[in-house]
């Protein structure tokens, strides 16, 4: 029963998860190299806190039902990677709109948004294609 509940979770995680970082990527770099002003650093760091997770999915297969005690750092480091994905994807977002480096305050609602995706990306969506757009 724990098997099949477990399998259950993580089948859904990667069903879920990858589209959701593979759709901050794409938020990341297109509107930060559209932006003019890229910062490589900050750049370089979002790519790897977006590649992280999932290469700790596939860690987390192997590991699975071996070691947990291994794996508690990595998932914490995992969770992490991805709150800093949506950070930058949301600071990126309202950077573009406002055509400023964005405060905390102006990004903040950006960051829920994309938190809460089934709810988020039917708002984000439209704005990022009239950026593209323009």
């Amino acid at each position: 029963m724990l098997k099949k509940d477990a399998s259950s979770v993580f089948w859904l995680s990667i069903l879920l998860g990858i589209p959701i970082l593979l759709w901050l990527w794409s938020i990341g770099t297109k509107l930060q190299t559209d932006k003019g002003k890229i910062n490589e650093l900050k750049l370089i760091i979002f790519k790897l806190s977006v590649f992280y997770p999932i290469a700790y999915f596939g860690f987390f297969i192997y590991y699975m039902f071996s070691n947990g005690g291994v794996v508690m750092p990595m998932h914490i480091a995992a969770m992490i990677s991805t709150f800093y994905a949506m950070i930058f994807a949301a600071k990126t977002l309202k950077s573009s709109e406002l055509k400023r480096e964005a405060k905390i305050s102006d990004y903040l609602g950006d960051f829920f948004l994309v938190w809460f995706f089934p709810i988020g990306i039917w708002i984000i969506q439209p704005r990022i294609h009239k950026l593209i757009n323009e």
